[in-house]
């Protein structure tokens, strides 16, 4: 990195799983690459007590079972540790950040004050506590033409009125170029790859409305169960989960109007625009918008009472209130303990054939576009072809695009994440009007939907035998 500042990250929840399989290698992976600041230094923080050479340990076990590491001559797993120490100390009491801050200042000490970032790899309900504290205890403090940056996972609030408080604390404290709310899916080479595919092409720039598609499908399924995160996810659900953040974004980058510029207000903007315009689900037409399910072995996991209402899966019906979508619906999908893992959007066009292939001997179809972003980077477009032969019979047609890794490969999309929180781009972090227009829309649903059955399904199936999706 050109950039020679000095740099302090602070992983708050430095022992835990965010940690060891995503953060710690998207850090070791950005040195290797020379994508850090030359002069940086990486402070773990949780409730373990462990020395620095415990931690480098801890480090350095977490690096090799999550990431290859290929060394250079002046990149080693050693030199990245040696950059490493730990704080050992509660979230909640007063003498952690004052053992940070002795951390973070001994580092100032022999290397000149550094820009500062805190990353809360910490469950949700200890925000508030941490936003204030850090403020407090003075760590958060930006020094002349240094800067501090808050890096906050997702769910950001559990409803709308949770979020607008923690909104409206964060807004007390710190600057809005100072929070960056992650949404990691947005750092996804693919899901950026959306805005390329769809404002760069002619072929599908110009037909991208009502009146050339007829619905387009969300998708976002895994094959895995709840695991070991019970006690998270019994409180959360699939649609707080990945419904409110990950799929709304996938459907504001699909829907969007085209920026009017390359910049990160001008495409925060039109992501907002789109979130806000989402339509309020009548109550009278809830079950013809929504459904949810859970899977049959749920109540058997740990911590999971035989009373559980929490959804493992669910699919919406969205319409999004602007000229060029009217009446299109966007439905959106997602389960665990499905039969295939696969994140996807799937626009239906219209059959917009007339005349010669009217008849019924000759029918067409409306084309198909298909964006998957994993387990495989694909473009599929299925288009009408004369079938071989001696008459005239139109068949579906499947071209299918795979899109071949370059010579730089982003796996771990915390790569992005950090990158460009250290270089201070937003571009891909949620502002303040795009979470509380998801959440406007997605709290009444959670309100309303407990008096609508809980489907069941089988591990392993395709979801209910229930759907909305026409």
């Amino acid at each position: 990195m050109s950039d020679t500042s000095a740099t302090q990250i602070v992983i708050l929840g430095g022992g835990g799983d965010l940690s060891q399989r995503k953060l710690l290698p998207a850090l070791f992976d950005l040195y290797l690459r020379d994508m850090l600041p030359v002069n940086f230094h990486i402070i773990g923080l949780a409730r373990s007590e462990r020395s620095d050479e415990d931690y480098r340990t801890f480090v350095q076990q977490a690096l090799t079972k999550h990431v290859t590491p290929k060394e250079g001559k002046h990149r080693t797993l050693k030199d990245f540790c040696d950059r490493v120490s730990y704080v050992s100390g509660s979230f909640d009491e007063e003498s952690t950040y004052g053992s940070l801050h002795k951390a973070l200042g001994d580092f100032d000490e022999q290397e000149g004050r550094a820009n500062r970032l805190f990353y809360l790899a910490v469950p949700p309900k200890f925000y508030g506590q941490i936003f204030r504290d850090l403020k407090g205890s003075g760590v958060a403090e930006e020094a002349e033409g240094k800067w501090t940056h808050i890096l906050v996972e997702k769910p950001f609030g559990h409803n709308l009125e949770t979020a607008q408080a923690l909104d409206a604390e964060l807004a007390d404290l710190y600057r809005e170029d100072q929070i960056f709310r992650i949404d990691h899916y947005l750092a996804k080479e693919a899901v950026q790859n959306i805005l390329s595919f769809r404002f760069a092409n002619t072929l599908l720039k110009a037909p991208w409305n009502k009146d050339a598609i007829e619905s387009v499908t969300i998708t976002m399924t895994e094959t895995l169960d709840v695991g070991d995160r019970t006690n998270f996810y019994e409180g959360v659900g699939a649609l707080r989960d990945v419904g409110q953040n990950h799929l709304l974004q996938l459907l504001a980058l699909t829907a969007m109007r085209e920026p009017a510029e390359f910049t990160v207000k001008s495409i925060r903007d039109a992501r907002t625009e789109v979130l806000e315009a989402l339509v309020p689900i009548d109550q009278s037409q809830l079950e013809l918008s929504v459904l949810r399910a859970q899977y049959d072995d749920y109540k058997t996991h740990e911590h999971i009472p035989d009373t559980s209402e929490t959804e493992t899966y669910f699919e919406l019906r969205a319409e999004v209130n602007l000229p060029e979508w009217e009446g299109v619906p966007f439905y959106i999908r997602s389960g665990k303990a499905l039969d295939q893992a696969e994140v996807s959007i799937t626009v239906q066009f219209k059959d917009v054939a007339s005349g010669m292939f009217e008849t019924q001997s000759c029918l067409s179809k409306g084309n198909v576009v298909k964006l998957t972003i994993s387990p495989e980077q694909v473009i599929e477009i299925n288009l009408n072809a004369k079938e071989p032969g001696l008459g005239f019979q139109l068949e579906d047609r499947n071209l299918r695009f795979v899109c071949e890794k370059g010579d730089v490969e982003i796996k771990n999309s915390y790569e992005k994440v950090l990158y460009d929180s250290i270089i201070g781009d937003q571009t891909l972090f949620t502002r303040t009007e795009e979470v509380l227009a998801a959440w406007k829309y997605i709290t009444p649903i959670i309100d309303m939907w407990q008096d609508l059955p809980l489907y069941t399904y089988t591990k392993g199936s395709t979801g209910p035998d229930q759907t909305i999706i026409l």
